[in-house]
């Protein structure tokens, strides 16, 4: 069910999404975004999912976001006009799934409603395969080469057992991590105790409170920022091992996940770009066409809505929204959606693209 509402909330463009599968043992619900569970909507869900639908499509349509109904669903309305959108579908599981998702900064079109509809039912389907699949048949090779970073598979005592396509790259430049004897080792003793330390405390606190993830530093060098996520090896025949992933530092695709995350515009998007290009306030205005004095202004703004004080913290934002576990993600950070996607001085301005700058 989660699977589905994030695939769900991505089509659909929406920060939340809530879904509840109808069965004869009952009423199942999960829900993605800041919405607290609320009982007190499973008497309408089920009012709705037991409406019926045809057995090829999905049923798909707009509906009246400022309803009570939607808000104790997927929770309350931006203060910008957004929309939401509600559907109901009989699953090959003799369920009907309903699920509600919002907030769409543009209604839905109805020339968009019947191509979205038919892909409804085989995302639920996706979603319930790859839920049903168990993860010790699973080929620990063949999942770590999809992963998109470099990822390393270790257990406790540092010695390596599995390493993908980017991890061997890394492994070959011998700059953040290099392998010793089959073991691995970071750029300086620190590094590796810290990896070792912290490859013990996922071992130890995945095993007792559940999925548990860690980061360390690999090199605080403003030329060279890195940094390694730790977990769990996400099955259940490699016991005693830990998956270490590397993620390289992207500032544009940063820039984007933090803005997506807590609802910035276009124009504040690529303000937070050029900070994690360590790029100043003037070379930044010069730019996109403000004075220094305005791009301060806007850092600050851009800094309360995403309830940070200092701009090292865009960095642990950056952290956050790249953590290729389940856990790490934004979960206690509030939000506030900008009220439009333009920046002005006096007037209206041009974003030019961006371009790479050394730091001043």
């Amino acid at each position: 069910m989660e699977y589905f509402a994030k695939a769900m909330a991505e089509l659909l463009g929406c920060r939340s999404c809530y879904v509840a599968v109808l069965s004869a043992a009952g009423l199942e619900e999960a829900r993605i975004g800041d919405a607290p569970a609320d009982p007190s909507c499973a008497t309408m869900v089920e009012r709705f999912a037991r409406k019926g639908t045809a057995e090829d499509i999905a049923s798909l349509e707009p509906i009246n976001s400022r309803t009570s109904f939607v808000r104790k669903l997927i929770g309350a309305e931006p203060p910008v006009k957004s929309h939401s959108v509600i559907g109901r579908f009989a699953s090959d599981e003799r369920t009907t799934v309903v699920f509600v998702a919002g907030w769409r900064p543009a209604a839905l079109a109805a020339s968009e409603i019947p191509g979205l509809a038919h892909t409804v039912r085989p995302l639920w389907k996706a979603a319930h395969s790859l839920a049903r699949q168990a993860p010790g048949q699973v080929d620990a090779q063949l999942w770590l080469e999809e992963l998109t970073f470099p990822a390393i598979v270790v257990d406790h005592g540092l010695h390596i057992y599995a390493v993908n396509r980017g991890g061997r790259v890394l492994l070959a430049k011998r700059e953040l991590l290099r392998m010793e004897g089959g073991r691995l080792a970071g750029s300086c003793a620190s590094v590796t105790e810290s990896l070792r330390g912290a490859i013990g405390k996922v071992l130890i606190e995945s095993g007792t409170h559940g999925w548990f993830n860690t980061t360390v530093p690999l090199s605080t060098d403003r030329q060279q920022f890195a940094f390694a996520k730790i977990g769990a090896v996400p099955t259940h025949d490699k016991l005693g091992q830990a998956l270490i992933v590397v993620p390289q530092f992207d500032d544009v695709q940063g820039a984007h996940c933090i803005a997506s995350a807590f609802g910035l515009n276009w124009a504040e998007e690529r303000i937070v770009a050029r900070i994690l290009q360590f790029q100043c306030p003037r070379d930044t205005g010069a730019e996109l066409g403000l004075t220094e004095a305005t791009v301060r202004t806007y850092t600050k703004r851009i800094m309360l809505k995403l309830g940070i004080n200092r701009q090292s913290e865009f960095f642990l934002l950056y952290h956050l929204t790249q953590s290729p576990f389940g856990a790490g993600r934004r979960e206690n950070w509030v939000s506030r959606p900008a009220s439009d996607g333009r920046l002005d001085e006096e007037g209206p301005m041009s974003l030019r693209t961006a371009g790479k700058h050394s730091p001043d």
